[in-house]
């Protein structure tokens, strides 16, 4: 099953903004071994994620370089009170789309649980002022 949650920001200026409100709903850079995962600069479309022990001062000076070159960002981020994850993806803050593919959260074994993922996500970005224009969830069946 695959389920994106695509967003539509008005207030933040930038996607290192965005990835700054994620930071401060409680959305880690850094998986469970301490590593970000992301799309290299050059990765010119092929999902090459690259794992590595960096820094955020160098993932956002590898994201600024994206975005100089108009290149599409790919940041996986974690969860910090579990062990779900989501695939941040964005050419702009115009649309970010949010892959909920790391240890999914389900019910019933095979739903997701949009409840969770809406709480976790969309509701704690109004909580902290961010302006949302909208959001669209989606599920595909097998």
């Amino acid at each position: 099953m695959l389920l994106p949650i695509h967003i539509y920001f008005l207030s933040l200026s930038g996607l290192t903004h965005v990835l700054q409100a994620f930071q401060q709903i409680g959305w880690g850079i850094e998986n469970s071994c301490g590593e970000v995962e992301f799309l290299p600069l050059g990765d010119n479309g092929m999902y090459e994620w690259l794992r590595e022990e960096i820094s955020q001062t160098k993932l956002y000076s590898i994201i600024s370089n994206k975005i100089a070159n108009k290149e599409q960002i790919g940041i996986n981020l974690f969860n910090d009170n579990s062990m779900e994850g989501i695939s941040f993806i964005a050419d702009s803050t115009e649309q970010i789309i949010l892959s909920l593919s790391i240890n999914r959260k389900v019910i019933k074994g095979k739903y997701t649980d949009l409840v969770w993922y809406l709480e976790n996500i969309v509701y704690k970005l109004f909580d902290i002022g961010v302006d949302i224009r909208s959001y669209i969830l989606e599920e595909y069946g097998d």
